[in-house]
């Protein structure tokens, strides 16, 4: 359990499995790379996803003058945003309790915020896209629905949301409750859940939108900005008498950097080793699959599958009908050990996806779901995304201290410095936008933006207490039951 939760993740495996989101391609920006690769630069971002996407248009958006180029190890956008479930989806009343639990009511109140503001800020970029994009990037509102199987789980439900309407009372009414009656409301169609927590979020075909955006930055900055696809960093080193201090080593050469930021999610610690066993990389299963020949086909739901042991989550195409299931983590501790740890989003996990495959059938029951449809199998495709747990459950964010970086020197905003924005917990698409977009503001001097919870600031004394914490349980049961 130690070497597996505390281990290297490496670089991203060279054949992962083939992720529907990317198909087709985004052939503008297919093993995109400068001629030459440039030998220096103000801002060096690793990793190609919606938050690297983030911090470079922050950067460039703002007015930074400094050029700055993404690296990525494989194709743009190849990783875990181009893999994830397709939903910008804060379950607001269950986070806020469970935030409360860790932090508090008055952290939890801000997280839960923070979160909340994803899909205004998601949206507002998709339409600078233009009309054409922004349609193709399918951002848009629909309802969530938190479905419970058991009356335990529906009870709970009830005083989680009674707790989180006093503690915000400006959102109360946003969410509410529905019980056995669930079972009769068509667009709902859960023939045999308990009741469900009803509210809104969002939705998007997440490749496409950061791919769009990224071919936007190039066309408005081209002078300032890059992207070097198929370009991993293989390491970083500081020489604080040069006024670029990092190096960061590839295959195609060297590029001196004064700035690095670190935007890998699961594989941060390969450049970082000092946050292994602290941030942990999670691999996740995610099917896209046809709907049986009952089932409605607006795409207006979000729903979510909460079982004893965990839970299901999916989203709908608004156009085809077709539905992207993820999840099937089933099975309490020993199932989260075959998942925690694992960096390759080349191999599928069996059991998660065998559940995916019968779990809607019986969840909508076979009225409300239908029969199979002729020509039309019920899974279409299947692939698995890396995600990264941390340690106390919220992000890393910020200038890196000593603690994160051993041997390497820390820097400063004005000599340069290492930054990290990862840890989401497989909540990237309500935590990494605004997260990206809160290092590109420190990186260019503006302090910590007052919008971002102070838990997710990685501070000196953070990184201390984790260490600590996890030179305790390290290598026990309790370091897994600690990322879960």
């Amino acid at each position: 359990m130690y070497d597996q939760l505390s281990k290297d993740p490496s670089l991203p495996v060279s054949k992962p499995t083939q992720s529907y989101w990317q198909v087709p391609v985004n052939k503008r920006l297919q093993g995109i790379q400068s001629p030459v690769l440039p030998s220096q630069r103000d801002i060096i971002i690793i990793g190609s996803g919606i938050t690297a996407c983030s911090v470079s248009r922050e950067l460039l958006a703002s007015g930074f003058s400094g050029s700055v180029s993404v690296l990525e190890a494989r194709e743009v956008c190849s990783g875990a945003t181009g893999r994830n479930g397709g939903r910008i989806n804060c379950v607001a009343v269950l986070d806020f309790d469970k935030y409360t639990r860790i932090f508090g009511v008055e952290a939890a109140k801000k997280i839960v915020r923070f979160e909340l503001a994803h899909f205004d800020e998601m949206l507002h970029a998709a339409e600078g896209l233009g009309h054409a994009l922004f349609a193709t990037s399918e951002v848009r509102r629909v309802d969530t629905v938190a479905a419970v199987f058991d009356d335990e789980k529906l009870e709970q439900l009830k005083v989680m949301l009674a707790n989180f309407e006093a503690a915000l009372p400006d959102l109360a009414g946003q969410w509410s409750i529905i019980g056995d009656d669930v079972r009769q409301v068509p667009k709902y169609g859960l023939e045999n859940a308990k009741g469900a927590l009803i509210g809104r979020a969002g939705a998007a075909w997440p490749y496409r939108l950061i791919t769009s955006l990224f071919e936007q930055l190039i066309d408005q900055y081209q002078q300032q900005f890059s992207i070097e696809a198929n370009t991993p960093a293989l390491s970083i080193t500081r020489d604080q008498r040069n006024e670029f201090p990092y190096t960061i080593e590839t295959p195609r050469g060297n590029i001196r950097a004064k700035h690095v930021v670190h935007c890998t999610e699961g594989h941060t610690s390969h450049l970082v080793p000092q946050l292994r066993g602290i941030l942990v990389p999670r691999r996740g299963q995610m099917s896209v699959q046809n709907p049986g020949s009952a089932f409605p086909k607006g795409g207006q739901q979000s729903w979510s599958f909460y079982f004893k042991d965990g839970f299901d989550y999916l989203i709908q195409n608004q156009h085809t009908g077709e539905i992207f299931i993820g999840g099937g983590e089933l099975g309490g501790f020993d199932a989260a050990l075959d998942i925690h740890g694992i960096s390759s989003d080349a191999e599928e996990n069996l059991a998660a996806k065998s559940h995916l495959a019968g779990i809607l059938p019986v969840v909508f029951g076979q009225e409300g779901w239908g029969k199979e449809q002729p020509g039309k199998p019920l899974m279409k495709a299947s692939w698995v995304g890396i995600m990264c747990s941390s340690l106390d459950h919220v992000p890393m964010v910020g200038m890196l201290p000593q603690e994160a970086l051993g041997a390497r020197v820390v820097g400063d905003v004005q000599m340069g410095a290492e930054w990290i924005s990862a840890g989401y917990g497989g909540y990237g698409m309500v935590n990494a936008w605004l997260c990206g977009k809160a290092v590109a503001q420190q990186l260019m001097g503006s302090g910590v933006p007052d919008w971002l919870p102070k838990e997710y600031q990685v501070t000196q004394e953070r990184l201390t207490r984790l260490r600590l914490h996890l030179d305790k349980i390290a290598g026990t049961g309790k370091h897994l039951r600690a990322l879960l």
